[in-house]
């Protein structure tokens, strides 16, 4: 019996984005088509060259396109990271964007270093003050 799915996500384990990350999901049409991945950080430390990370991260999406057979590795990060220090680790907004933005980008290209043909999406998340309760808006990085 087969069972194929398009994708393999990896997200943050932060409890406060896994609903909103499930709809923006679906929204892409992936419902029930993508296996998850939750680790503190996403894909830092595979940008910082943490060997640990590096295997854990490819190993998961060989296992996935050896079982699922995927095409596609999304990468969603968020600002405000815990495993970045948050955002008090940052003189400005546009420092901790600028370090997310590097880190979701050099993980692309280790992953493609691994999987030539497989097709990374890169994706940052931040939570939005309106109407006096917090949204998580999701911004496709190119």
């Amino acid at each position: 019996m087969s069972h194929n799915c398009q994708a393999i996500v990896f997200t943050c384990m932060d409890f406060r984005f896994h609903s909103d990350i499930r709809d923006f999901l679906v929204s892409l049409g992936l419902k029930d088509e993508y296996d998850l991945v939750s680790l503190a950080g996403v894909t830092k430390g595979l940008a910082e060259d943490d060997a640990l990370s590096k295997e854990l991260i490819l190993k998961q999406i060989e296992i996935s396109k050896k079982l699922h057979s995927i095409s596609e590795v999304y990468l969603i990060h968020h600002m405000d990271c815990g495993a970045y220090g948050g955002h008090q680790a940052f003189d400005s907004l546009e420092e901790e964007k600028s370090k997310q933005l590097t880190d979701l980008s050099t993980a692309k290209k280790i992953i493609n270093e691994k999987f030539p043909a497989m097709e990374v999406k890169k994706i940052l998340a931040r939570v939005e003050s309106r109407d006096e309760k917090n949204e998580i808006d999701f911004e496709l990085i190119n």
